[in-house]
């Protein structure tokens, strides 16, 4: 596949079919994800891979922060709209601003080769982030530390099939001093 052509023609799903790719597929788009540009090698990701059950354990690590039973109902089925979920996960910097900011832009840079992996596997996935990004439930359910950040909740599958897309951009707002 072409690098021109995934980054134009990626984009986030909406359904997943049911079938998990299988842990091979999965170790090579990890794998993928920690070649990002990582300025002094500080390695900052964390993967977390929940499948199966794993998926509702950590949804219902969750549902005590909720005050609805719509948002509760709305979790349960938001932890498992694909049979994969990754959270990525950013080992946290906060005495060091400018490290942690660093750390944070590799982070962001391995979501998008994770991504991108797994659209070349003919995957379908989806980057979220929402409440659960901020979950003081999901950082102790993962083991992360205050200082950690969640930088993507992935969904991922098979695919659905779906329409074609036709990549919508804008020109990029450049500006050239010579």
């Amino acid at each position: 596949m072409d690098v021109y052509d995934a980054l134009k023609f990626r984009r986030s799903a909406k359904q997943f079919g049911a079938t998990a790719p299988d842990r091979a597929t999965l170790e090579r788009i990890l794998e993928a994800a920690t070649w990002a540009p990582n300025h002094r090698l500080t390695e900052p990701w964390r993967f977390f891979v929940l499948q199966g059950d794993a998926r509702t354990a950590f949804g219902e690590a969750l549902v005590p922060e909720l005050d609805s039973e719509k948002a509760i109902d709305a979790l349960r089925a938001k932890v498992v709209r694909a049979p994969v979920l990754i959270v990525v996960a950013q080992h946290g910097s906060p005495d060091n601003p400018e490290l942690d900011l660093e750390d944070y832009g590799a982070t962001c840079a391995a979501v998008q080769n994770l991504l991108l992996a797994a659209h070349a596997e003919g995957l379908t996935a989806k980057w979220s982030t929402g409440e659960m990004a901020t979950s003081k439930a999901a950082f102790a359910h993962l083991g992360l530390a205050a200082g950690d950040r969640i930088v993507a909740l992935i969904y991922l599958g098979a695919g659905e099939g779906g329409e074609a897309v036709t990549p919508k951009r804008t020109a990029p707002v450049v500006e050239w001093r010579d």
